[in-house]
C-alpha cells in the first residue's frame, strides 16, 4: 500500500494547542447517539482507529466504555498516554497502521475519528482501513467515522487560512498557516501545513507538514464498505443525524454494519 504524506511528527506536539477549542464532548455525544441507534446490542467496547492523542477515547472511557486506541503517531500516543495517566484511566494503546493493523480481537463498535478515513488517499488504503475495521468486529458490529464529502468539497473547494492562538501553558503564540493543493483528478487535497511557535518576535520553532487528504462520494463509499464486508446503514452530517448531506456539508457522518 501506498504511504500518505502525513506523518504527525513534530506537529503532533502542537496538536492539542491547535484544536483546544474542538468540543470533543459534544462529538463524544453524537458518536453515543449513532451507536445507540443503530447497534443491535449494547456497545461495551470500542476501538478507537486513528486514536490521536485520545480526545475521543478518554471522554468514551469516562462515560463507561472499555476503549483500544491504535495510532501510527508514537507522538500522538504519548500525549495519549499522558493524558489517561493524568486522568486515572485504563486506556491500551498500540502504535500501528489501521491499513494492516490485526490485534487479534474483537470489539462492539470501531470508530475512525476527526477524518482518519479521508486521510486513505488510495482505494487500497482506503480498503484495508476499512477491512481492519472489519477484521475487528463481529457480524452485526458497527463501524463509525467522518470523512469528507465529495459534492460539497467541489462547491465549496478549500483555500488559504491562518488559525492563531496562544499557548494555554506560557502564553506564547502559535501561527498555523494552511495552504491546500487540490487534485480534483484524484479526488485528494494535500493540506501543506506551516507552524510557527513564538516568544515575542523570535521563533522558538518552526514546523512544516503536508497531509494528504481524500473526499468521497456516496456510491463510491458504499461500494468500498461493501467490498470490506459491510451495509450501509446512515448517512448524514457530521453532528446531524435528523439532517440530509447537501453541498453546505464538507463532513459527512457514516454508520456501517458488519455482515
Amino acid at each position: 500500500m501506498g504511504d500518505a504524506i502525513q506523518v504527525f511528527g513534530t506537529y503532533a506536539n502542537y496538536y492539542d494547542e491547535l484544536y483546544q477549542d474542538k468540543d470533543y464532548e459534544a462529538e463524544v455525544d453524537f458518536v453515543e447517539r449513532m451507536l445507540g441507534d443503530h447497534a443491535s446490542s449494547k456497545v461495551k467496547s470500542i476501538l478507537d482507529l486513528g486514536c490521536g492523542t485520545g480526545g475521543h477515547a478518554l471522554p468514551l472511557i469516562q462515560r463507561g466504555y472499555a476503549v483500544t486506541g491504535v495510532d501510527r503517531s508514537q507522538g500522538m500516543l504519548d500525549r495519549a498516554r499522558a493524558k489517561a495517566e493524568a486522568a486515572g484511566v485504563s486506556l491500551p494503546l498500540h502504535q500501528g497502521d489501521v491499513r494492516d493493523l490485526d490485534l487479534g480481537a474483537t470489539f462492539d463498535a470501531a470508530i475512525f475519528m476527526f477524518a482518519v478515513v479521508a486521510y486513505q488517499p488510495t482505494n487500497a488504503d482506503l480498503n484495508g482501513a476499512l477491512r481492519t475495521a472489519r477484521r475487528h468486529l463481529e457480524p452485526g458490529g458497527l463501524v463509525f467515522f467522518d470523512t469528507w464529502y465529495g459534492p460539497a468539497v467541489l462547491a465549496d473547494p478549500p483555500t488559504d487560512r491562518i488559525k492563531e492562538m496562544t499557548h494555554p501553558a506560557d502564553g506564547t503564540r502559535i501561527i498555523r498557516i494552511t495552504q491546500p493543493v487540490h487534485d480534483k483528478l484524484r479526488q485528494t487535497i494535500e493540506v501543506r501545513f506551516h507552524v510557527l511557535h513564538l516568544k515575542g518576535e523570535e521563533v522558538l520553532q518552526e514546523v512544516r507538514e503536508s497531509h494528504l487528504m481524500r473526499y468521497l462520494f456516496p456510491q463510491e463509499l458504499s461500494f468500498h464498505l461493501e467490498q470490506a464486508g459491510f451495509r450501509l446503514v446512515k448517512l448524514c452530517p457530521f453532528m446531524d443525524a435528523d439532517a440530509e448531506m447537501s453541498d453546505a456539508h464538507w463532513n459527512m457522518a457514516v454508520v456501517a454494519e458488519a455482515i
